[in-house]
């Protein structure tokens, strides 16, 4: 007799072959067993179906498509998911065993939230270290914590059955960025509940797509900025963080590429919105630039 899974687990995936076998061992290996997993392939070149497809355990689905981006291949998930909640995970990410009983029982404890996440940190060359979420208190996260940047990546579980539940956005115009416009969107009117527990570790490599093109990601985070300020219902005071987040984060990308005069334009547009200090370190350390700044840190050295 067929159940029905408590979570599915949504892994949209592209040219992931060398990294997809660990993600998908992480999650066979859970401690909670009332699961399904849909990988969907977004239109891979490499051999990431012959590796997922030698995987026999009859809980995991392997869903090839086009390729239309990872806003797209979730919601192609998301269609398909039987689960009563749907989880999100990358498929160069691992989850620890304890990660599915975690949610299931902060779940019931909670009574069915819409949104719920644990903390993760990174895997960085075999060494583990915490990421942004590591001070944040357990508790509700909402739309101010948003409009300050998406401290959860895609790391969240939904309510399927929620009707208020907005999808996220395809157009790959935004790809990379669509995750964080899914969280604004959907907290206008909800909160995400934080599980003060890392249950999940992100491997932070080369190719990942918030390091892979800087130049790329600085186009659609401006974008974005557009589309936030107009599907987002938002006060004068979280317009203003959002906005002096995104150029704060398109100077930051911009330096990283060592374009230091449009990462100095970048944050001055960003200084009028954000807290004076941060405004000045940002400005100082995009004039400077890389070199001037490395050197300083070795002299403090």
């Amino acid at each position: 007799m067929t159940t029905t899974p408590y979570f599915s687990i949504v892994i949209p995936t592209y040219n992931r072959a060398g990294l997809i076998g660990a993600t998908l061992d992480s999650v066979l290996a859970q401690d909670f067993p009332e699961f399904e997993v849909l990988v969907v392939d977004d239109g891979s070149t490499d051999h990431t179906a012959a590796v997922v497809q030698a995987y026999t355990d009859s809980r995991l689905h392997y869903l090839p498509k086009a390729n239309a981006e990872r806003g797209a291949a979730r919601n192609y998930g998301l269609a398909r998911a039987q689960g009563e909640y749907v989880l999100f995970l990358d498929s160069d990410d691992r989850l620890h065993s304890n990660h599915l009983s975690t949610l299931h029982r902060n779940i019931r404890t909670l009574g069915q939230p819409n949104f719920i996440a644990t903390k993760y940190d990174f895997d960085r060359d075999g060494a583990r270290v915490p990421s942004d979420m590591a001070p944040l208190p357990e508790g509700w996260l909402g739309l101010d914590t948003f409009v300050g940047g998406n401290a959860l990546a895609c790391n969240i579980c939904v309510r399927r059955q929620n009707p208020k539940l907005h999808p996220f956005e395809e157009d790959r115009r935004y790809a990379a960025v669509e995750d964080w416009m899914f969280m604004l969107e959907n907290t206008q009117d909800d909160r995400v509940y934080l599980v003060d527990a890392v249950t999940l570790t992100m491997t932070d490599h080369d190719q990942r797509s918030m390091r892979a093109d800087n130049t790329g990601l600085i186009r659609r985070l401006q974008l974005a900025l557009a589309w936030m300020l107009e599907r987002v219902a938002l006060s004068p005071a979280q317009r203003r963080v959002l906005t002096g987040r995104v150029y704060y984060l398109c100077a930051i990308h911009s330096y990283a590429d060592e374009h230091r005069a449009e990462a100095f334009a970048f944050a001055r547009r960003a200084a009028p919105f954000l807290p004076t200090r941060q405004a000045i370190i940002l400005l100082v350390r995009c004039l400077v630039g890389q070199g001037a700044v490395g050197w300083l840190k070795k002299l403090r050295t």
